[in-house]
């Protein structure tokens, strides 16, 4: 039972580590970078008045 147990929480470890490099991926990919990056630049080029 308890190697159940210690391949259950490997799984589960895996799984979240898949899932964040899947999400790091999808986010830094060249053609997502720009649309996720334009809003920043666009913060920091407005003047306050």
């Amino acid at each position: 039972m308890e190697e159940w147990v210690g391949i259950y929480k490997f799984a589960r470890l895996a799984v979240l580590a898949l899932a964040l490099a899947g999400i790091a991926f999808h986010l830094y990919r060249k053609e997502n970078r720009e649309r996720f990056e334009e809003p920043a630049r666009r913060m920091l080029e407005e003047d306050p008045e």
